[in-house]
């Protein structure tokens, strides 16, 4: 029954208000830094995310050491593995993913801190992907992933339009 409740109404109410909370911060409206650039960051709902996921990973863990039982040390093995690994992989890309844009080019770090820079004229073609949420530029040599959870992607779309020959609605970017 509890179960059942869970199931129903609970995780997809949990689920639909991080995903109103993140398409919330995308449309925010972001501020030029020192620099006049500006900075596109994942939102916080990442790094909870991580945290949980992470935190479950160290209860699962407790738990199989205090009822340790031939019969599944290595499904528990590798459910705590699951869940330390995904909340690692996800606290790194929340505390290195950044998208630091101005008039004249943009430079990206993905979650192992690798820095891509390239020019708005370098871009030759540029890709969204609705189940991904990524809209992705194509310049000659590199790839830039944009994820549409940062904070302030609606202000990248626009400097885009601007920059490119591409528009939101051609790529069908639902912002």
């Amino acid at each position: 029954m509890i179960i059942d409740i869970i199931k129903v109404i609970l995780l997809p109410t949990v689920i639909g208000g991080i995903l109103l909370y993140s398409d919330y911060k995308s449309n925010k409206r972001i501020q030029r830094n020192v620099h006049n650039q500006f900075t596109l960051k994942l939102n916080k709902s990442y790094l909870w995310i991580g945290i949980i996921c992470c935190l479950f990973g160290s209860v699962l863990m407790s738990a199989a050491i205090k009822h340790w039982n031939k019969d599944i040390y290595i499904m528990s093995s590798l459910t705590v593995l699951f869940f330390l690994v995904m909340g690692s992989i996800v606290l790194l890309w929340y505390y290195n993913y950044e998208l630091v844009f101005d008039e004249k080019r943009i430079i990206a770090s993905d979650w192992k801190r690798k820095k891509i820079t390239t020019k708005w004229s370098e871009i030759e073609n540029i890709k969204f992907n609705t189940i991904s949420g990524y809209l992705k530029l194509y310049s000659k040599n590199d790839r830039i992933a944009v994820h549409q959870h940062s904070i302030g992607f609606v202000e990248f779309l626009r400097f885009m339009e601007m920059k490119t020959n591409y528009t939101k609605e051609e790529l069908k970017i639902p912002f």
